[in-house]
C-alpha cells in the first residue's frame, strides 16, 4: 500500500516532470497550510460514495471551506446523498490510507471504480500540488500532466464548481 516508488516510476515513464518536498506527516489540510504558500494550487481530497456505493474522489483547493455534499452529489449525477468512504474502501480502491488521499492515487484504481471530480478552479492553475500517496511529501506537477495521468489510467475527470456549505 502507498507505493510512491511505483508512482514516481510512472511519472518517469510518462515523461512527467515533478518537484517533491518532504515534510513531517500531515493528517489534515490544516496541518499542511503552513507549507502551502510555496505552491500554486495545493489540494485536499475526499472520497465519498453515493447510495449505489459508487466512489468519488473529489479534489479541491487546500483552503476550500466545507462543501455542501448534497449539492456536489446532484452536480455530479450521483445517486442519492454522499457519505464518506471508509478507510477499508480507500485501501481497496486507491491503496491509500486516510490522510494520504490524493488525485495521484488513481493510478492504483486499475478497475476504474472511482470517479474523479475536480475543482473547476484547477483549470486556471498551471500546477497542482498533492501527496504522492504518502503524507510526508508533497509533489507538484503541471495541471496538464495530471490530465495526462488520468488519460493513462482511463479516468475521465468531471469538472465541478464546488458548492460551499452554508449555515443558517
Amino acid at each position: 500500500m502507498n507505493d510512491n516508488g511505483a508512482f514516481f516510476q510512472l511519472l518517469g515513464n510518462l515523461s512527467i516532470p515533478s518537484q517533491t518536498v518532504e515534510h513531517e506527516a500531515v493528517l489534515t489540510a490544516e496541518d499542511l497550510v503552513r507549507h502551502a504558500p510555496q505552491w500554486e494550487f495545493p489540494v485536499k481530497n475526499i472520497v465519498v460514495e453515493d447510495k449505489r456505493k459508487q466512489l468519488y474522489l473529489v479534489t479541491m483547493h487546500l483552503l476550500t471551506p466545507p462543501l455542501d455534499l448534497k449539492e456536489v452529489a446532484k452536480r455530479t449525477g450521483a445517486t442519492g446523498r454522499f457519505s464518506f468512504a471508509s478507510p477499508e474502501k480507500l485501501a481497496a480502491a486507491l491503496k491509500v490510507l486516510p490522510g494520504s488521499v490524493t488525485p495521484f492515487a488513481v493510478f492504483n484504481d486499475r478497475e476504474r471504480k472511482v470517479r474523479v471530480v475536480l475543482d473547476s478552479r484547477l483549470r486556471e492553475a498551471k500546477t497542482i500540488s498533492a501527496h504522492p500517496l504518502v503524507n510526508t511529501m508533497t509533489t507538484t506537477i503541471a495541471t496538464d500532466d495530471l490530465l495526462k495521468l488520468f488519460a493513462y489510467t482511463g479516468h475521465q475527470p468531471a469538472w465541478c464548481t464546488l458548492p460551499i456549505k452554508t449555515t443558517f
